[in-house]
């Protein structure tokens, strides 16, 4: 008996190893640097966080952004003038491709100065051409960093080189990220290894660029399936890492600060094989709510019986933890037509992992810019009110011209006749 009861432990313990392995794999990383996120490129949600929303020095990850608006605002092959306060104004010791004052090149050039090798100085020329001054940029890249959804940041320069007020978060950097990957042209960028400038008209040689980023290439931080990304490095920020990395159809965007030497990869890798190993994509249909706004809120659900919300779930945890409050939007941010509903899905009942997001419900029988019944309503009533009043300023014009003209004959019948 005694030996049955032994082997039926052993199988026990061994059982409960293999449960407390599966346990194990679905917890976080231990990251190191002091912010960090994990984020699906495609819903923008987040599967880890570390302090990110936390305001950092960004370093030379900033020139994602640099990089991302030289696309939109400019053309590739234009030609761009360096001049003295481009060339100039960075610090001594900074990175850099030695462009001289008055040297051309083109804005892809200089857009793979900036991000393959880091040059500070061709992001200022970026700027100047794109915005007339570094100082017009600046607002730009604020501008745009507001429409990507960053909104705990400001940029002051184009290249990142230390300013106390040039801050950013994680969340932010990866959220412009997102935004950039829309561009092919981003993506051929930052998975180039190696680009090459033809000599100039100050240059006699060709400069060979490299990117910095060392989980492109076979190496000790070697990746599979790393599209590419940005390094950052000040004194002040230490070293900040923005990758992207794709699997199958999963794009993951990491995005670390303030790390020491060469833990922002370790950190990068870790959360990579979390975030493509321990999550599974499901679909999750929203159901409806049994009180508060209800009707309102079931006005516009009916629209979108069919919607279905893809997220990334931990392995293991079954959609029926997922929870959803549902919010009547007041003030729409987004400038939608009609009823806005906010759905945000909580990620079951644990604390120690990001919720799932947000997502945004119009009143889909509305076509873009299409006004609902009620402002239709209101603008046929303003139509008949102007036509009404028309009508009536008309006919008291009529009228009163009719009634000198009356006047005017009865004048004329009285008056006496002339006669010689």
């Amino acid at each position: 008996m005694r030996r049955y009861s032994a082997i039926l432990l052993a199988v026990l313990i061994w059982i409960g190893s293999f449960t407390n392995q599966a346990a194990a794999q679905v917890e976080p990383p231990a990251v190191v640097s002091e912010s960090a996120v994990l984020m699906d490129a495609e819903t923008g949600q987040v599967l880890y966080e570390k302090s990110m929303y936390m305001q950092l020095y960004p370093a030379s990850i900033t020139k994602i952004l640099t990089a991302l608006l030289a696309l939109e605002n400019g053309r590739l092959n234009d030609n761009l003038t360096m001049s003295g306060e481009a060339v100039y104004s960075i610090k001594r010791g900074s990175s850099n491709i030695a462009l001289e004052e008055g040297e051309q090149i083109t804005l892809e050039q200089a857009v793979m100065a900036a991000m393959l090798p880091s040059a500070n100085e061709a992001c200022n020329g970026i700027a100047e051409h794109i915005s007339g001054s570094m100082a017009n940029f600046s607002q730009l890249m604020n501008q745009r960093a507001c429409q990507a959804g960053a909104l705990n940041s400001n940029f002051v320069n184009p290249s990142g080189l230390h300013d106390p007020n040039h801050l950013s978060t994680a969340y932010d950097m990866a959220m412009i990220t997102r935004a950039a990957l829309k561009y092919d042209k981003f993506r051929e960028i930052i998975g180039t290894v190696r680009y090459t400038i033809p000599p100039t008209n100050k240059k006699t040689e060709a400069r060979d660029l490299w990117s910095e980023h060392r989980m492109l290439t076979t190496n000790l931080y070697y990746y599979e399936g790393v599209i590419g990304g940005k390094t950052g490095y000040t004194q002040e920020a230490r070293n900040t890492l923005v990758t992207v990395a794709r699997r199958g159809e999963r794009e993951l965007i990491a995005v670390v600060m303030r790390s020491d030497n060469y833990a922002g990869y370790k950190d990068t890798i870790a959360l990579f094989d979390y975030g493509f190993n321990e999550f599974v994509e499901t679909g999750i249909v929203p159901t409806i709510p049994a009180s508060g706004d209800a009707a309102l809120i079931q006005e516009v659900l009916n629209q979108h019986q069919d919607l279905k919300i893809n997220r990334l779930l931990r392995k293991g945890m079954s959609p029926q933890e997922i929870t959803i409050d549902y919010e009547l939007v007041e003030n729409d941010p987004f400038k939608q037509p009609d009823l806005l509903v906010k759905l945000h899905i909580n990620n079951g009942s644990s604390q120690m992992y990001p919720d799932l997001g947000s997502v945004y419900l119009t009143n889909s029988s509305l076509k873009p810019g299409e006004k609902s019944w009620t402002d239709t309503a209101l603008v046929i009533l303003k139509v008949l009110a102007y036509i009404a009043l028309s009508m009536v300023a008309v006919l008291f014009i009529v009228k009163r011209f009719f009634k000198l003209r009356r006047r005017r004959t009865e004048r004329y019948r009285l008056r006496p006749l002339n006669r010689k």
